[in-house]
């Protein structure tokens, strides 16, 4: 097939050139701020000009990074195996982890006979047939002698208990004590970016330390060369894998941003309907549980989060990207991202849910949404199992600006949260 040639504003090669190319790429984002921010003022006074930077370089990244002006029908003349080695070559800059911050250490998860799964969930339609192809897959792979693998980050703060402790024996996979409580945590990125968890490793290191406890983090598989489920199926192997290991469920705390929060909800849905016991309790930061992106603070939130306000209809929007790259879009797929495997927000049974902490800024494209998921998850579940918590002038998972007071806020609250849910 003859691919559509596309103008990439990134690098395609990693060579000088390249690198120039990323370079003028950010540094014409952080000019253009400088520049705004002294001669207007900052858009939103909470914001100081560190906080207005990034925030302007991550929508530059989301927004100008790909060609969004790309028409449906190209979809299936877009070379997305090339997409996925330019997102990874680009990936988003990674802020090294201090000593003084944390540690960790990256595992090795094996996808043994013994963890294999059968998601016996008929009921979720073409999604459950997906997750039992990709499971029969790992299963013949694991029966042959050559399972498959993905890695785990495990990470503890220096300003936690464990700070005294040699770190060849608080890194490992295996429970410290036959009690032990650890966090999973499945990172966000839009299933697209995110590799190896390297840009949340700050955000782990705040909750290790304001809960006490050590971070688990799968390197889940990345879209557009894997799409859905298969971050879903590597989440659930990697939790069955932390069971095996002797971690019991109720000492597990399931968390997740943006992305990653939607595969919260999916585990815990699937862990429900599989009558398996659930984990303690979860915590989602500005969980992306509408792939539709139905909510009208899409449109209303645009002049102040990052994140670009892109239509179905775009080749390169996350969601086209993640659930199956090169497809065109339409009413049959609309209807497939309904599915509360894929979007939690419909589903129509959100019963049987563990205490549930959910975090979002009052300026995210996401905030209906979320709104709208809480509200949910509150009626059908009475026990007030759910507590939302909105921070003002806060964009999509905020926590990652960690040096911002609302996010050194939500990280306390979330220390909180899971200590009360002991």
């Amino acid at each position: 097939m003859k691919y559509t040639q596309l103008e990439l504003r990134l690098k395609t090669k990693d060579n000088i050139i390249g690198r120039i190319q990323n370079i003028w790429f950010i540094a014409s984002g952080v000019l253009a701020t400088l520049f705004n921010y002294y001669w207007h003022g900052p858009e939103v006074h909470a914001w100081d000009l560190r906080f207005l930077i990034i925030r302007n370089i991550l929508r530059q990244y989301f927004a100008k990074s790909l060609p969004h002006t790309m028409s449906n029908d190209t979809s299936p003349t877009i070379d997305f195996e090339f997409i996925a080695d330019y997102i990874a070559m680009n990936n988003l800059p990674n802020r090294p982890l201090q000593p003084s911050i944390g540690y960790n250490q990256e595992h090795n998860i094996e996808f043994n006979s013994k963890n294999c799964v059968e998601y016996n969930v008929p009921h979720y339609g073409l999604s459950s047939d997906k997750l039992n192809q990709m499971a029969e897959l790992d299963k013949q792979l694991a029966q042959t002698g050559h399972p498959r693998s993905i890695s785990c980050q495990v990470l503890v703060s220096t300003q936690s208990e464990f700070a005294n402790c040699d770190p060849n024996c608080v890194l490992g996979m295996g429970p410290l004590d036959p009690d032990e409580r650890i966090v999973l945590y499945f990172h966000g990125g839009a299933y697209c970016v995110g590799e190896r968890s390297l840009t949340h490793m700050h955000v782990f290191a705040h909750i290790s330390r304001t809960t006490g406890l050590r971070v688990f983090s799968p390197n889940y598989r990345l879209a557009p060369r894997h799409g859905f489920p298969s971050q879903l199926h590597d989440c659930f192997m990697a939790y069955k894998h932390v069971l095996s290991r002797g971690f019991k469920p109720q000492n597990i705390v399931l968390a997740g941003d943006s992305a990653g929060g939607a595969l919260v909800v999916g585990m815990l849905l699937l862990l429900r309907d599989m009558k398996c016991t659930s984990p303690s309790a979860a915590v989602l930061v500005s969980p992306w549980v509408d792939a539709t992106c139905s909510g009208d603070s899409w449109t209303r939130n645009q002049q102040y989060d990052y994140l670009p306000a892109l239509p179905l209809t775009d080749p390169f929007h996350p969601t086209r990207m993640f659930y199956d790259a090169g497809r065109k879009f339409s009413p049959a797929m609309l209807k497939e991202l309904q599915c509360p495997l894929v979007s939690p927000v419909f589903g129509t049974d959100l019963k049987g849910m563990p205490p549930m902490l959910v975090q979002m800024g009052r300026n995210e494209l996401l905030h209906d949404d979320i709104e709208k998921f809480v509200a949910k998850v509150k009626h059908d579940n009475k026990n007030g199992c759910v507590r939302l918590e909105t921070y003002e002038h806060m964009p999509h998972v905020f926590v990652l600006f960690d040096f911002a007071d609302a996010a050194q806020k939500a990280f306390s609250s979330i220390g909180s949260f899971v200590r009360e849910h002991n």
